[in-house]
């Protein structure tokens, strides 16, 4: 069944039984008065969007029994300051704490393999996470508009990184990969590349100043240096021939860019809000 409990919104705490195994979707969907809630260990999967909106619900803690946080699980609790993930959890799905708006730090356990797309979109309080040697690939928009993210380590596990990972991360001072990692790269500037750096995929977004793109660069990523708004001038090398869609989307202080010959694409939105 869905939505057992959908838009109650005067329902303030519940205690789910030892009977239950698993939850419909969107079953306490809105349920926008809820407190606390208490998981039993006899709960191994949660419907999508389980949680979502329930914007007063301050912590949460996942049983060791769960071993997927599956599709907007915890969407839009704008209140949730903690979350203890299990062990046991291996993947964390898509949209699963988007837009917690008040979640601070969250460690990843070993054995978390996935991390979906917009896992943690929006969550402009994380000031910290940790990303276990177990993930292999980081989803689309992951971590986007977590504007007081201060540092990301990619770990040698990771083999994937969808577009604008980290976009938008406006405090995020460097992305530093691990020098075992053998898809993955950075520079001295925390900007991270594919390993042969032939792809800029994403600057970080506390980025200040100018940037010298390195001439093994041929393409720049989708969503690059979006919201980089303290980045001032950009060099592109006449090796790049290929500009993604939405790469500087949000740069703010650009006040000029020279596109050289060598550019065939350049994507929608690529300056897209370049208000300077």
């Amino acid at each position: 069944y869905k939505r057992q409990f959908s838009y109650c919104t005067s329902l303030t705490s519940v205690t789910i039984p030892d009977s239950v195994t698993s939850f419909g979707d969107r079953a306490f969907d809105h349920c926008t008065s809820l407190t606390s809630v208490t998981i039993p260990d006899s709960v191994t999967s949660f419907g999508k969007g389980a949680f979502s909106y329930c914007k007063s619900l301050t912590s949460v803690t996942i049983p060791n029994s769960v071993t997927s946080i599956d599709y907007s699980a915890f969407f839009g609790c704008s209140s949730l300051t903690s979350v203890t993930i299990p062990n046991s959890v291996t993947s964390i799905g898509d949209d699963a704490f988007s837009c917690c708006t008040s979640l601070t730090s969250v460690t990843i356990p070993n054995g978390v393999t996935s991390i979906g797309e917009q896992a943690f979109s929006g969550c402009k309080s994380l000031t910290s996470v940790t990303i276990p040697d177990s993930v292999t690939s980081i989803g689309k928009f992951a971590f986007r508009g977590c504007a007081s993210l201060t540092s990301v380590t990619i770990p040698n596990s990771v083999t994937s990184i969808g577009d604008g990972a980290f976009a938008s991360c406006t405090s995020l001072t460097g992305i530093r990969v691990t020098e075992g990692n053998s898809h993955y790269s950075s520079d001295a500037s925390g900007v991270l590349f594919n390993k042969d750096k032939t792809t800029l995929v994403q600057c970080p977004g506390a980025f200040s100043g100018s940037y010298a793109i390195p001439d093994s660069v041929t393409s720049i990523g989708k969503f690059a240096f979006e919201g980089c708004t303290s980045l001032t001038s950009v060099t592109i090398p006449n090796s790049v021939t290929s500009i993604g869609s939405d790469a500087f989307q949000g740069c703010t202080s650009l006040t000029s860019v020279t596109i050289p010959d060598s550019v065939t694409s350049i994507g929608g939105w690529a300056f897209y809000y370049c208000t300077s």
